[in-house]
């Protein structure tokens, strides 16, 4: 059963530049705080801009920079950050997780736990030359914090987004007033068909699996030329400007 939510209204939020943003993101720790609330603040995910979410993704306790052009997942990059502010060079999340030549990777991050440090998902898929879907070859939740080599996790689990159809897109949604973060997936389901699906998150457990309940209630369906609609504000609901 899906739990019990009410729906949000998006409210636009002013983006910061990031080399602002990240000394607004490390003045989050200093202050008269005790050293553990200074922690937790210097690790709170913050947003640089719409499309670039700043958190602690490999859990050393410096910000990351994650981009996500058109919020789609399909084009993430992420940058490693430093004691001194500085940022790695640009890194591809579809490189880092190994997709091979002909797949589709769609990712999504976000603090699905609400524990401090940010979590992935992410999909790949070799996707069907004809109207058939095809399954997902990985399909995982992975908890942070993550490897800095190829974003795996000691504690990964598979996601059932890859067994239900093509995963074209994966993005973060708000489907309440609750603190955890959702998922919206553009499948495509197979004979032009396309749904936006939905995986909802309960405390401590990440993103669920499929439920008919939610899917009516949250879900839409649609086809290639009137594709479902997908959210674009999800970070915002949950993450405030870095400043």
């Amino acid at each position: 059963m899906p739990r019990k939510r009410s729906r949000l209204i998006a409210v636009a939020v002013a983006a910061a530049a990031v080399p602002l943003a990240f000394a607004g993101y490390q003045a989050g720790a200093t202050g008269t705080s005790d050293a553990k609330g200074d922690s937790a603040a210097s690790t709170a995910p913050c947003l640089a801009d719409a499309t670039t979410l700043l958190g602690d993704l490999d859990g050393d306790g410096h910000a990351d920079k994650i981009v996500n052009p058109g919020h789609s997942g399909t084009a993430m990059t992420v940058q490693w950050g430093s004691a001194d502010g500085s940022f790695s060079e640009k890194h591809s999340v579809n490189e880092l997780v190994g997709a091979e030549e002909a797949e589709i990777a769609t990712a999504a991050v976000a603090d699905f736990q609400n524990d401090g440090t940010l979590d992935l998902v992410v999909n790949l898929v070799e996707p069907s030359p004809g109207d058939d879907s095809e399954t997902a070859r990985l399909s995982e939740y992975r908890p942070g914090p993550l490897n800095r080599a190829d974003l795996s996790s000691d504690n990964s689990r598979h996601l059932d987004i890859g067994d239900r159809g093509e995963a074209e897109e994966l993005r973060i949604a708000n489907y309440g007033d609750d603190e955890y973060p959702d998922l919206a997936i553009l499948n495509a389901a197979g004979d032009g068909q396309l749904d936006r699906s939905v995986r909802l998150t309960e405390p401590g457990t990440g993103p669920g699996e499929f439920d008919r309940e939610a899917m009516e209630e949250y879900g839409e369906w649609g086809a290639r030329p009137q594709p479902p609609a997908m959210p674009t504000d999800g970070w915002k609901h949950f993450y405030k400007p870095c400043s």
